[in-house]
């Protein structure tokens, strides 16, 4: 190799290495059931505090070491869910959250309580809703396991490397990228740091570059979304008139 190529070569390198620090805003979305501690994970990143998972307060931004960090979270879904249930409602509020940071977040993150068991039912929900997003999502994808600190580093590794299991068809499909999260101690910012260290690393394989949204998929799901909400007010007016007539009615009677 002559000089100029080893010296392109090695501006490559150094480029990649170097283009998750040129990233200014990291964004990244929460994905997980209800009650399973994405609200505790934004506070304890974020250092701030929010009690309830909700409508509200979805979008929440904040920084760290003088970068803007920008976290969506999303709709979770009920332990007891059973997928016959899941209408396209809940892939368009997916769609309508992740679309809150646009251009797109850099990193998914899923949240699974390390207490409690993780079903075929829930990954087949994450499966058959992160694919509508593409399927290059799941290199930007990372689990989190949250309330670490009622279980041991040991049993996580056991229960992830139990054969067949949901949570190991989980981890394989994210790149076996997870991270344990101490909910307790929202004053360890170590554990942030260690974290922010992974998703740095889904920056730097993707060359700095976010997770691109379906602009046109995008633009579907908010007409489908504005259709229901049309028509969901035009029952709640339906219904808000038949409980006027009958109110008039008795009071004729009477």
């Amino acid at each position: 190799q002559s000089f100029s190529d080893k010296h392109n070569i090695r501006l490559t390198q150094y480029k990649v290495a170097c283009s998750s620090r040129f990233v200014t805003e990291l964004r990244a979305v929460l994905i997980g059931r209800q009650h399973c501690g994405k609200t505790s994970v934004i506070n304890t990143i974020l250092e701030t505090r929010t009690e309830a998972e909700g409508d509200e307060d979805v979008k929440r931004e904040g920084f760290i070491d003088g970068r803007r960090v920008s976290l969506v979270e999303t709709p979770g879904w009920w332990k007891t869910f059973s997928l016959s249930d899941l209408s396209n409602l809940s892939k368009q509020q997916l769609v309508r959250r992740i679309s809150l940071i646009s251009p797109g977040p850099h990193a998914v993150l899923i949240v699974i309580r390390a207490d409690s068991a993780f079903t075929d039912p829930d990954w087949r929900f994450l499966e058959e809703h992160l694919e509508l997003l593409g399927p290059k999502v799941w290199t930007h994808t990372l689990v989190i396991f949250t309330r670490g600190d009622l279980i041991k580093p040991e049993d996580i590794e056991q229960r992830i490397q139990e054969e067949g299991s949901a949570l190991k068809r989980l981890i394989e499909k994210c790149e076996n990228k997870y991270h344990v999260f101490n909910n307790s101690n929202h004053h360890d910012q170590t554990q942030v740091k260690e974290l922010f260290n992974k998703i740095e690393g889904i920056v730097k394989t993707s060359k700095g570059k976010h997770f691109n949204i379906d602009l046109e998929k995008v633009k579907e799901v908010n007409e489908q979304w504005e259709e229901i909400q049309t028509r969901a007010n035009s029952r709640k007016s339906r219904v808000q008139k038949e409980r006027s007539i009958v109110k008039e009615k008795a009071y004729v009677r009477r």
